[in-house]
């Protein structure tokens, strides 16, 4: 692979940058939001310059969102002994990558994606929903993270339990919150959302945007790429 395709725009040290994109709504909405709202900030990065590494680990679901045909795999590297290079695909844009886990597990993963960010400029991991143990520790090892619910009736406390078990490990754990469902409701279930946050865990994370369709998250990439920024700046300052 070209060297020249891992440096940012200012030509200087990648910013290394690893955003992992959780679901609280195990179900098949949860996991469509996360491979379009995890391509729109890949496309979105990528479009103004900067370096992207997009990770699935959704069981080839975001390559085939990115218009990627896949061969080798994460798995092949770890377990086959490929080269990594082999595994990674430039897209149509040279500053868009992308690698699948293939049979890679995400707990197996781990060691590596740290290594790998500083590679890029940015590096966004689609995850399984859920919440296992694997990702608590992501969670603990990101720079920021995106964390989605759906507003449909009291479901926005599976996200209050997943920053519950995830505060446990890393205190600092402040993703941005994504809504998925109509705007009136989203609104409504992030109140209370950060009301029983800010009741028994402290300071509730910032609401990130409101998706009714996965087709909403092409819209508010370009914002919600700069929250993303300002929220790594944020953690590094303060680190």
């Amino acid at each position: 692979m070209d060297k020249s395709l891992n440096a940012s725009p200012s030509r200087g040290r990648p910013c290394g940058r690893l955003v992992p994109v959780f679901s609280a709504q195990e179900d098949p909405a949860g996991a469509s939001m996360i491979v379009a709202t995890t391509l729109a900030l890949a496309k979105t990065a990528a479009a103004r310059g900067e370096t992207v590494l997009m990770l699935d680990m959704l069981g080839g679901d975001l390559m085939s969102a990115a218009g990627i045909i896949t061969g080798v795999t994460l798995g092949n590297v770890l377990h086959d002994g490929a080269d990594i290079s082999d595994a990674k695909y430039i897209s149509h844009n040279e500053h868009f990558t992308a690698a699948c886990a293939g049979g890679a597990s995400l707990e197996g993963l781990l060691g590596s994606l740290a290594a790998l960010s500083l590679n890029y400029d940015w590096v966004f991991v689609g995850t399984q929903p859920g919440c296992t143990p694997a990702h608590v520790r992501l969670a603990s090892a990101s720079d920021t993270s995106l964390l989605s619910y759906s507003s449909e009736s009291d479901r926005f406390m599976r996200a209050y339990w997943m920053l519950d078990a995830i505060r446990v490990r890393a205190p600092k754990f402040d993703p941005l919150m994504i809504v998925q469902g109509c705007e009136s409701e989203g609104f409504e279930t992030y109140d209370l959302f950060a009301a029983t946050v800010r009741e028994f865990l402290g300071a509730p994370p910032a609401l990130g945007g409101i998706l009714e369709t996965p087709e909403d998250a092409a819209r508010i990439a370009p914002a919600l790429l700069e929250s993303l920024r300002h929220e790594v700046q944020d953690q590094r300052r303060t680190a």
